[in-house]
């Protein structure tokens, strides 16, 4: 039985409001390209979100290990001071990688938006429903809050050391 023009369900009513499907101009074998393409780039941005998460974690695991390091050991030996200047190397290096993946995560980013390009209008509209303002809002307020937890532990490493008592 055929529904009464008055009488359409939600969804119907919804979908008129939007513009019609305008399909993607790729032949098979390209969208199928650049779906591969895509799922490859939104694995490797995953995967650099992860190193860049455990890059902070090993930092911060070697920087407190170095600190009860050189609380063993006396003020005056050579580990002592290398602790110290070690704990600061490790917090750079745990900071660069953190940034190094944060950079690559973005040139994934991008090509997500070059494929997003050639696909329908619709695939378009959903992937275009989050702010991309707000997202790299989040991605720099994660990245500075991860280079804060390491400068704070590098810091609070060595003033722990020095307010040891000798």
């Amino acid at each position: 039985m055929a529904k009464p023009e008055t009488e359409k369900t939600e969804p119907e009513a919804e979908g008129e409001a939007e513009e019609p499907l305008v399909a993607s101009e790729l032949d098979e074998r390209t969208h199928a390209e650049m779906l591969m393409f895509y799922h490859e780039a939104v694995k490797t941005s995953r995967f650099g979100k992860l190193q860049q998460w455990r890059s902070m974690a090993i930092g911060l695991v070697a920087i407190f290990g170095l600190g009860v390091l050189g609380a063993h050991v006396s003020e005056d030996d050579f580990l002592f001071r290398l602790a110290q200047f070690l704990a600061v190397v490790i917090a750079l290096a745990a900071i660069y990688l953190i940034v190094f993946y944060q950079f690559w995560q973005n040139t994934e980013r991008e090509k997500l938006v070059r494929i997003m390009a050639r696909f329908s209008n619709l695939s378009r509209s959903i992937r275009g429903m989050s702010s991309g303002r707000e997202a790299s809002l989040r991605r720099f307020v994660v990245l500075g809050f991860m280079i804060l937890v390491i400068v704070g532990a590098a810091a609070l490493t060595i003033i722990y050391l020095q307010q040891l008592p000798r």
